[in-house]
């Protein structure tokens, strides 16, 4: 039994330690390259979005919320109003731990996604992301 419990303590150690975002700088660009200049705000995004069914943007804002698990999502913050969910698209990258409270800027494409209670929000599939 001590051996079964050795084994399964060691799988768990060396499982934690092979974390591909340990290694991960906080900040920097994750994906394919974001041109920070083109950027519009949160807001601008969703008010975009009340006139077109979806559009390639790109869009930065402050990360609210963020994935800890696999690092495939994060939430921009909507300064009195909803926030944008972003996914990375095809989970290509992952992100960074740590992140809240730090500038994203996301590029991709911003659309609508109904949740799993039947509401419908906006969202961006990245393609890429740049953490400052």
């Amino acid at each position: 039994m001590k051996k079964l419990i050795y084994i399964a303590l060691t799988a768990l150690l060396i499982s934690c330690n092979n974390d591909p975002r340990k290694n991960l700088a906080a900040t920097g660009n994750f994906g394919t390259q974001v041109n920070e200049a083109e950027a519009i705000t949160v807001n601008d995004a969703l008010t975009k979005l009340n006139a077109e069914k979806e559009f390639n943007a790109t869009v930065t804002g402050l990360i609210s919320e963020y994935c800890k698990g696999e690092g495939c999502w994060l939430t921009l913050e909507n300064q009195g109003g909803e926030p944008l969910f972003v996914e990375v698209e095809n989970k290509a990258f992952v992100l960074p731990h740590n992140i809240n409270g730090k500038v994203a800027v996301v590029s991709g494409k911003v659309s609508q996604t109904t949740n799993d209670a039947g509401k419908t929000e906006p969202m961006i599939t990245a393609s890429g992301i740049l953490i400052k």
